[in-house]
């Protein structure tokens, strides 16, 4: 929804004969019903979702003025980019954003067991810690290549070239991710996004006196 189809729809508005920037907002239409779909749905909206709705807007309203496509077309960089930032400023805090994603992938009692995993353990927290600032490494770097891309490439080019971009770059950094969670279980035998395995209940002791 957020990658293929806005792509399919520029470019077939553009096949159909319609202009950068009709194309350029057609193809954040489908983003936005979804952040509309999940707001019904959930009856809340995700920050992130309202975050790329306001800048599709702005940038729609610039454009409109006089801006031209090239101000669309850096929609995708400064989203990148403000989520770089937001990543690498949650990895100085208590929530550093791998902790937070682990912790959605779990309930009850396996969110209480990484909780006191975090509090405990100092490679836990630095693990969680170097994965955020990977993460947030990755945004940056999508964004910087995109700005750069909207900033000097033939418009009908880039946003094909940015999807490429972004989707190699997640697959690198998900590679890194899988490779250093793997050595890391096998270094402190601790997982970075399961949960601890529970500690062996003892037997009770049995007197044997008379």
């Amino acid at each position: 929804m957020d990658i293929l189809l806005p792509l399919l729809v520029y470019y077939a508005a553009r096949a159909l004969g319609a202009d950068q920037v009709p194309a350029l907002l057609l193809s954040g239409a489908p983003p936005a019903l979804r952040l509309l779909a999940g707001a019904v749905r959930h009856r809340r909206i995700d920050g992130v979702d309202l975050f790329l709705t306001v800048l599709l807007v702005g940038a729609a309203l610039v454009s409109l003025i006089g801006g031209g496509p090239r101000v669309l077309l850096f929609k995708n960089a400064a989203l990148s980019l403000a989520v770089g930032a937001w990543a690498l400023g949650t990895a100085l805090t208590r929530n550093p954003l791998a902790f937070q994603l682990g912790q959605r992938l779990h309930q009850g009692e396996a969110v209480r067991a990484r909780a006191r995993l975090w509090q405990d353990s100092t490679p836990f927290r630095r693990g969680q810690r170097a994965l955020t600032l990977l993460w947030g490494a990755e945004q940056f770097l999508d964004g910087g290549v995109g700005a750069l891309a909207a900033a000097t490439l033939p418009p009908d080019t880039v946003p094909l070239l940015d999807r490429a971009v972004s989707l190699a770059l997640l697959a690198l950094a998900a590679g890194i991710t899988a490779g250093y969670a793997r050595r890391f279980r096998g270094r402190h035998a601790l997982p970075l996004f399961g949960a601890p395995a529970p500690a062996p209940a003892t037997a009770p002791r049995v007197s044997c006196g008379p």
